[in-house]
């Protein structure tokens, strides 16, 4: 197990101070998670333990020990000696995945941000006006972590985009805690959206997490609840790359945005999360007959369709009387996609779009956020 202990504000400059930003006691009490299961945070003497479960595929849990920026250093168990220790607020945020920057962002903590990963990839407006303005360091742009770099600029704490990295090991030897990011391994939209209470932890906004996050449910279940009373729609679910039809599987986040709006497809009842391939020819004879295709774009027009692949248009939804609809409608400035940035953080608004598309009765005069419905053409 790596352990951690967070002591914002203690970082090296150009990150700033926690005097500067302000110190927020930590809570003393558990912090609930209702639908994240990979991670968790609990009370320990003076000092609340965050844990990981698994910050990447088949690795160890990592634990993280939250002190309050006024509290004194703490008498450690033997389990966490020798780890390094951070206070919260957190000072300086460097940012491996644009997964993480919604969060940010929503809970007003965007003076903490200090790096991201690579700029090109970043489409929230304010991140990238904060990036414009030359307040925000690149430190692995093409996917390469610059050790150097991060250790020059001193970040309070580095989150990572869910993978080891070889650089890893230098950072933390520099002091520089690096926590494993996982939200992508949780099971639903909601567990996912779940982790801006990591994030409130981290910036010393705990009450604003739970709030945002309670809203973001709150939204969400009231939307299924509503879907569920419908009679399922059937569907088409994503489309072909490189001669495979990942369908996406019931136990997947995908699947369960789909079921949860009131869709119907042939791997609706699998329990496996992730996707499962599949050739052309079997989802043409599974779910062929759908009317309303969910797909990934981007396509222009339905005559895209056919280019992609001369036996698409056997597809009902691409015929006549159907919808073919990519959710490629909300694109930052370097073509990056919002749905996985800001959608990770807002899967009401994810929802919301499947459900008008799905049982338009529902939510009249919807403004589609994600989704965009492909013409005839």
């Amino acid at each position: 197990m790596v352990a951690l202990l967070l002591l914002a504000g203690c970082s090296a400059p150009p990150a700033p101070t926690s005097a500067a930003l302000g110190c927020v006691p930590a809570p003393a009490a558990t912090t609930q998670f209702r639908y994240a299961r990979n991670v968790a945070i609990t009370p320990g003497p003076g000092y609340r333990v965050l844990t990981v479960r698994q910050p990447y595929p088949g690795a160890a849990p990592q634990s993280l020990v939250l002190l309050s920026c006024d509290a004194p250093d703490p008498a450690l168990p033997p389990a966490l000696a020798g780890a390094s220790v951070l206070r919260s607020p957190v000072a300086g945020v460097f940012s491996g995945s644009t997964t993480q920057l919604p969060f940010v962002t929503e809970l007003g903590a965007l003076d903490r941000l200090t790096g991201v990963a690579d700029p090109a990839l970043v489409s929230d407006p304010a991140v990238r006006a904060r990036i414009d303005a030359g307040g925000v360091t690149t430190f692995a742009a093409g996917g390469i972590t610059n050790a150097e770099q991060v250790i020059a600029a001193a970040p309070g704490v580095l989150l990572s985009q869910g993978t080891d990295d070889p650089a890893f090991p230098a950072l933390r030897a520099a002091g520089i805690p690096v926590v494993g990011w996982a939200d992508y391994l949780e099971s639903g939209p909601l567990a996912q959206a779940e982790w801006i209470k990591v994030m409130g932890a981290l910036t010393g906004r705990d009450a604003e997490a739970a709030a945002a996050f309670d809203a973001i449910a709150r939204r969400y279940t009231d939307l299924a609840a509503r879907a569920r009373g419908q009679v399922p729609t059937p569907i088409v679910a994503g489309q072909p790359y490189q001669g495979t039809w990942n369908v996406p599987a019931g136990g997947s986040t995908a699947g369960a945005l789909f079921r949860d709006a009131g869709a119907s497809w042939s791997a609706a009842s699998t329990s496996a999360a992730g996707t499962l391939p599949r050739s052309l020819e079997a989802v043409l004879a599974a779910d062929g007959g759908a009317r309303t295709w969910l797909a990934d774009g981007p396509w222009r027009t339905t005559a895209d369709v056919a280019s992609a692949d001369p036996r698409l248009p056997r597809i009902a939804a691409a015929g006549p009387g159907g919808q073919v609809w990519t959710r490629d409608k909300l694109l930052g400035p370097g073509g990056g996609n919002q749905i996985y940035e800001r959608g990770v953080a807002h899967p009401d608004e994810v929802l919301a779009d499947l459900v008008a598309i799905l049982h338009p009765q529902l939510l009249p005069g919807h403004g589609f956020v994600y989704y965009r419905r492909v013409p005839t053409g």
